[in-house]
Parts: structure tokens; C-alpha cells; sequence
């Protein structure tokens, strides 16, 4: 997706610590709609929320890097924890068939892995982050895909964002109890 150029992020936490994150233009607007730091994780390109959700006091893009001043609690090693997170593969990097059977291979790894994150609640998890907040907060998230979704403007946009809306839909499945496959149990009625 179109996110804008990724950018080094230096956060400064009160009491002289720095520490170094990225940031690019998505993430940078989900900051500052949200009031809390989100960054880059450098090799997936996925925006993620910076360990702890700190309220930044400060933060701005001064020329060609993002600056940020985070209160005196926020921990400075948050953004090599948050690096760690593995919960979804870039896209760019998995390569399809119109196999019915490998999509649904696609759909049965994710719906494991989701479950497995639930279960073991792995720290650095951004699927671990959203069961921590709980249903709520997963139901806004998922809410918040579908209106990205519904503004996207290019194809590579509407399948990002779709990918998205996915993930957190099944997130939201698992935290209800429920799974991707009702939803395509539901979908096989009305196949007529």
C-alpha cells in the first residue's frame, strides 16, 4: 500500500533517553488520531502500536525524520520488543494459485496462529495486543479497516486494506468464540 516513504523516528523520553523507531505517513496520522505513538515494523512495513501505547507529548515530521517526545514511563526498548512480531507475513512475499484448497490453506494458518496467540499471549504480539484490549477495542479496530477499505483508492490499496479487514475480522472471531469457518458456513447457504 501507498503509506508514504518510511522514515527514521527519534523519540525522546522525558529524562534524556532517545531511542530510534520508524514512521511513515500512516503511521504518523494513527498517532496523532489516536493520541498514542504507532511505528513501522522495518521488515514487514506492518504499522504497529509502540509497547505500552505511551501518550506522546510531543510529535511532529521535521524535514526528513519524525520526532516524538514520549512521558517518562514509556520504555525505550519497546521498538526492538515490537520488531519481533511476526503475526503476519508480507503479502508481496506469498505467492498464490487459484487453488480453492491453498486458499483455504491461507484461511486454516491464520485461524492457528490467531488461536495460538490467544492461548499463549506471546509479549510483542500485535494479536496479542489486540486480545488485551479486548472485544471493544478489537469490534474498532475491525470497524476502523472497513471504513479504510471503503476510502481505498488503487487495487494494491483495496488488497491491502481488504487483508486487513480480514486479519482483524477473524481476531474479532476468536475472541467471541467463533472462527472463519462459520463465516463460510454461512456463506455456503447462501451459494444458490
Amino acid at each position: 500500500m501507498s503509506q508514504g516513504i518510511v522514515l527514521p523516528l527519534v523519540a525522546e523520553i522525558q529524562g534524556g533517553v532517545r531511542c530510534g523507531a520508524l514512521m511513515n505517513d500512516k503511521s504518523f496520522s494513527k498517532s496523532r488520531e489516536n493520541g498514542v505513538l504507532w511505528i513501522c515494523h522495518p521488515e514487514t512495513g506492518r504499522i504497529l502500536p509502540y509497547q505500552g501505547d505511551p501518550e506522546f507529548l510531543k510529535l511532529e515530521k521535521k524535514g526528513n525524520f519524525y520526532y516524538a517526545e514520549l512521558p517518562s514511563d514509556a520504555s525505550p526498548e519497546a521498538y526492538e520488543f515490537e520488531i519481533k512480531e511476526t503475526d503476519v507475513e508480507a503479502h508481496a512475499t506469498v505467492e498464490l494459485s487459484s487453488s480453492d484448497a491453498e486458499y483455504s490453506d491461507i484461511l486454516a494458518k491464520l485461524t492457528r496462529t490467531i488461536a495460538t496467540r490467544h492461548a499463549e499471549m506471546p509479549k510483542g504480539s500485535y494479536t496479542t495486543h489486540l486480545f488485551q484490549k479486548g472485544s471493544e477495542k478489537i469490534r474498532k479496530k475491525t470497524g476502523e479497516e472497513a471504513i479504510e477499505l471503503v476510502l481505498a483508492k488503487t487495487r494494491e490499496d483495496l488488497i491491502y486494506e481488504s487483508a486487513d479487514l480480514i486479519y482483524h475480522l477473524m481476531v474479532l472471531l476468536e475472541e467471541e468464540g467463533l472462527s472463519i469457518q462459520d463465516v463460510l458456513l454461512e456463506l455456503k447457504t447462501r451459494d444458490s
